[in-house]
């Protein structure tokens, strides 16, 4: 230990680290503008600084920092060389999708409902309670669903306070005794924050998560424990439908499909994402070690075209299966991983953007399609003035065409 104490502060090897990391980046410049580059190697930094952290609730609210920069700028990559699949019915058609085993959904109807305004903390937010609110009512007078349970901290009943292990109770409620047929309801509107991914299992190296009432002293709710407890339980045939208006929620249900509208609907495959991310990230240890040839690789597969061109068939079938289920799982989220979720005030009432576009598009259309859902989701939002990006996630490739309903 002394050694490796000593060879960090002399001097001749850390101008020679130095040298290292500038020959790397010189390898790399003429293909990526300085812009890029920067906000890539300020996000690295930022997740070398943080990657010996392990509290779950050591979190910065709705801020975007250097590592929101960074993964903003990995997912311009992905855009550019057209990772993201447009064609969403021949996705649906060459996964085999007709023969996954969804939801009739007319079996029993269940729904939570959190919604936390964290009343007097410098982490207030207005609309929260609203959003529980208004997508309750719509869900229960147009669905049908009675069997429903309240989290808000509006209550004066400390168990129905929307505290972490309250919220983890909820979820074992709303899965319990679930069946083929059944159709289960989840609406958060809260905020949203990230932690270091201590399974390697994430897509950007964060896994993404909530905040419940009493996070300061309970610590976030990751979406490692969300999957465990909301998703795992669920029988084949089950639906569970599941809103997210915070931030960072675009992955948070850890769900293999991601579709989103960001002028035209298009999918993903998530373990795609995740090579790339683990690619960009593996600059850390490059930068660390000076390793010169190890900083150009690493960039460079992220812009050169190979981008999963490291990982065997079986690593990338083994991180699907992970997040596959055999649950009908679909999710909405108000934006992407690397973006926050506005809590607005829209005609003088306080709402979060996505509890309010989801809530209008469907009063206006009593028939509607997911493809259609999810695009008039973004116009609205976009009409806002909200720069947010709305996902839907799955556990199976979805038939984008199908009627919406739960």
């Amino acid at each position: 230990m002394d050694f490796l104490n000593k060879l960090k502060n002399n001097e001749t090897v850390k101008n020679g680290i130095q040298q290292g990391i500038q020959q790397g980046i010189q390898q790399v410049s003429q293909h990526v503008d300085s812009k890029t580059l920067n906000n890539i190697f300020n996000g690295v930094q930022t997740i070398a600084n943080i990657a010996g952290q392990n509290k779950r609730y050591r979190v910065k609210i709705n801020t975007a920092n250097s590592a929101s920069e960074f993964t903003k700028s990995i997912h311009e990559q992905i855009k550019s060389q057209n990772l993201w699949n447009k064609d969403t019915e021949g996705f649906y058609n060459s996964r085999d999708g007709n023969n996954f085993t969804t939801s009739n959904c007319s079996g029993n109807k269940k729904a939570l409902f959190v919604g936390i305004n964290y009343f007097g903390t410098q982490a207030e937010l207005r609309g929260c309670i609203n959003d529980v609110k208004n997508v309750s009512q719509l869900v229960c007078q147009r669905f049908g669903f009675q069997n429903c349970l309240y989290l808000t901290d509006d209550q004066q009943d400390s168990s129905k306070k929307p505290t972490y292990e309250n919220i983890i109770n909820g979820m074992r409620w709303l899965v319990q005794d679930a069946k083929p047929g059944d159709s289960l309801f989840f609406h958060y509107s809260g905020h949203g924050g990230t932690a270091k991914d201590s399974e390697n299992d994430e897509i950007d190296g964060f896994d993404e998560t909530i905040l419940p009432l009493d996070y300061q002293q309970t610590g976030q709710i990751v979406d490692d424990v969300i999957y465990e407890n909301l998703v795992k339980p669920l029988p084949q045939g089950c639906r569970l439908t599941a809103v997210f208006d915070s931030c960072h929620s675009g992955t948070v249900m850890d769900l293999p499909y991601t579709y989103q509208c960001d002028g035209q609907v298009e999918v993903i495959e998530n373990d795609v994402r995740k090579e790339i991310f683990k690619k960009a990230i593996s600059v850390v240890g490059s930068l660390i070690t000076g390793n010169t040839a190890g900083i150009a690789s690493a960039l460079m597969s992220i812009f050169d075209g190979s981008l999963t061109a490291s990982s065997s068939p079986e690593q990338q079938q083994a991180i699907i299966e992970k997040r596959k289920h055999d649950a009908d799982v679909i999710q909405f989220s108000g934006c992407r991983d690397n973006q926050t979720s506005a809590d607005a005030n829209i005609n003088n009432v306080s709402t979060g953007a996505m509890s309010y576009a989801l809530i209008t598009v469907l009063n206006q259309n009593p028939n509607i399609t997911y493809l259609q859902l999810l695009t008039q989701i973004r116009q609205i939002m976009n009409e806002k003035r909200f720069s947010q990006i709305p996902q839907l996630s799955a556990s199976h490739p979805m038939n984008m065409n199908a009627q919406f309903t739960i």
